[in-house]
């Protein structure tokens, strides 16, 4: 089980020495990155306190900004090692000789940081490192593809199960969050955290209070379950909210990270490092996941879309909640039976939802930019299908937006024109960020009943829980998780 070693990149060391009271709630130690103050008295900050103290000043070559060769980073280095803080770092690829003979067996944390690439000899590097006498091996990578980032993590089990120097493996970026999540399971005795969020010391860095009340880090070990959402863009998602909220109110051990990954093959490439219990699957990898399953669900199979992968042993029976995520909403609304739904887009998300409504008696149109993918969808699932721009031209009593347009970089889009709103009829967005999205609001200026995407990701993620879990849903919690109690009641 990791420690949460918070990252101080504070210029003074009155600041410095607030931010340790601020944040001891939520730090098992601190790292002080002399590199970065301005003006540092080290017996000040020794005498106060209340938690152990890395010292590290990094070097311009390993992402700092001390001079690599310069006499006072010398100098800082031996004088921390001399009045007795509880670690000292030092870089394999700019050694200070002195400190390594003086901390061997005292703290000394041999660490190396790559900010382009993941070195292709991870094992090598390692064995060098552990050979200059470190107490903990730090090993830090730029991956370029998940791919980097299994290879990395296999390192960090192979080393654990030795039972060699400890070793702190992280990637950084968005693709390497789940190592710092996860150093536990790997015997790191400690993660690398955040003062708050956009305080972030390196790319990916958590802030202690996530790490700690949502991630619950310290408490992940070899025998945790790991689960998350795959996809290219996962940052961003609430998923992490709601899961780890309702583990933590069922008792569970298991925890729910972001899996963003480049590419698809990339991610199954480091799949077996992850050790994944479960995931879920979001955009572009919905339908591409069908074909390296070993068995998919009936609605899945017929939607041609998966958003949920359980795994049983060595098996990977995959499913869709996405269509509970849209019927359960809409049905509150209005009745389904005989009800005329537009629903936007080809991809699985419409799929599903398309496959989900019919079923449930509804007549369903599948409109979307490329006529010939909503042809192929629309045979598909067994219903008509168009090009999106004559939804405005239709009659309809819902209308469902599966399209991107609304969300991240194309919130100032819409899939229809705000013409092709009426009053009475319900609009559903399954973009949730923003809660309101240009589609939602012009559908609201115009009468209509407007539905949040943040219902879909609730309802979906109650499916999810109880086919990875084998239990009833905590839905309470997991409402209070995503919308705050002003909204759970």
């Amino acid at each position: 089980m990791a420690q949460i070693c918070v990252t101080l990149a504070e210029e003074t060391t009155a600041a410095i020495i607030d931010r340790m009271v601020d944040l001891s709630p939520s730090a098992d130690l601190f790292e002080i990155r002399a590199d970065l103050a301005r003006e540092l008295d080290l017996i000040t900050l020794l005498r106060a306190r209340d938690k152990p103290l890395l010292f590290t000043c990094r070097s311009v070559s390993e992402g700092g900004r001390a001079k690599d060769a310069h006499p006072e980073r010398k100098e800082m280095l031996i004088e921390a090692s001399k009045r007795g803080f509880d670690y000292v770092d030092i870089e394999h690829r700019v050694p200070v000789y002195e400190v390594i003979a003086s901390r061997v067996g005292k703290g000394l944390v041999v660490s190396f940081h790559d900010f382009e690439d993941t070195p292709q000899d991870l094992d090598t590097l390692y064995a060098e490192m552990c050979a200059r006498g470190a107490d903990i091996v730090k090993i830090v990578v730029t991956p370029r593809g998940m791919a980097d980032v299994g290879r990395l993590l296999d390192l960090a089990a192979r080393a654990a199960a030795k039972g060699g120097t400890p070793l702190i493996a992280l990637a950084m970026g968005p693709l390497g969050v789940p190592t710092r999540i996860l150093a536990g399971r790997y015997r790191a005795p400690f993660t690398f955290a955040s003062t708050a969020p956009g305080a972030e010391a390196a790319p990916g860095q958590i802030s202690a209070a996530v790490m700690d009340e949502l991630y619950r880090v310290r408490r992940i070990s070899e025998r945790t379950r790991v689960y998350g959402i795959l996809g290219s863009e996962v940052g961003q998602s609430r998923s992490p909210q709601i899961h780890n909220r309702a583990f933590a109110a069922c008792g569970l051990d298991a925890v729910y990270v972001p899996l963003q990954a480049e590419s698809l093959s990339g991610f199954l490439e480091a799949r077996p490092a992850l050790g994944l219990s479960g995931w879920s699957v979001t955009r572009p990898y919905k339908v591409d996941i069908l074909k390296h399953l070993d068995e998919v669900d009936e609605e899945a199979a017929l939607a041609g879309s998966v958003n949920t992968v359980v795994v049983e042993g060595e098996h990977l029976r995959g499913l869709s909640t996405d269509g509970v995520g849209v019927v359960v909403p809409l049905a509150g609304r209005l009745p389904l039976e005989g009800a005329s739904v537009l629903v936007l887009g080809a991809g699985g998300a419409a799929r599903a939802a398309a496959f989900a409504l019919r079923r449930k008696g509804a007549v369903v149109t599948l409109l979307a930019r490329d006529p010939e993918k909503a042809a192929e969808a629309g045979r598909s699932i067994g219903c008509d299908y168009g090009a999106l721009h004559s939804a405005a031209q239709r009659s309809f009593e819902a209308i469902v937006n599966a399209t991107p347009l609304g969300g991240g970089a194309l919130r100032s889009f819409s899939p229809v024109p705000a013409a092709a709103f009426r009053k009475g009829v319900v609009a559903f967005d399954m973009v949730y960020e923003p809660k309101e999205t240009r589609f939602l609001r012009e559908a609201r200026e115009a009468g209509a009943t407007t539905v949040s995407g943040l219902e879909m990701l609730l309802a979906q993620a109650v499916g999810q829980f109880e086919a990875w879990t084998g239990m009833k849903a905590p839905q309470d919690v997991m409402r209070q998780a995503l919308f705050g109690a002003g909204e759970a009641a």
